[in-house]
């Protein structure tokens, strides 16, 4: 789980400092282009995700496993919700060919975490038989 949560990290810090500095040229190979005001959002939005690798970093150093269960949760959610939302962007051409390799991306990270809550689930199943 921990390198699930590594590499999670990572996406997420790439991601959210290109938001913030650079939102155009994070989204400019994929074919998306910013007005002043989508500039805003953008950054506003990198200062959001920004916030998962601080909490990724923390998760990796503990033990408790109700932490570490709630950011699977977390990441989760975001995960799926993000997937859906990019699929619905490149699917109504708002991006490029590029832009695949954000949705395939998303995607995979919803389904690594899928894997960990499908296995929490079924290990809690196991116990209580």
């Amino acid at each position: 789980m921990n390198t699930l949560f590594l590499v999670s990290m990572i996406v997420e810090a790439i991601f959210g400092i290109g938001f913030i500095f650079a939102p155009d040229a994070l989204l400019g190979p994929m074919g998306v282009t910013l007005n002043d005001a989508a500039t805003t959002i953008a950054r506003m939005f990198g200062s959001a995700i920004i916030s998962f690798p601080v909490l990724l970093w923390f998760v990796r150093k503990s033990d408790k496993a109700e932490f570490r269960m709630g950011v699977v949760y977390t990441m989760f959610v975001y995960y799926i919700v993000s997937t859906i939302l990019l699929l619905m962007t490149q699917l109504s051409g708002q991006m490029n060919a590029m832009g695949w390799s954000v949705v395939i991306l998303h995607g995979v990270l919803t389904i690594w975490f899928g894997y960990y809550l499908i296995k929490r689930t079924t290990s809690k199943v196991q116990r209580s038989d």
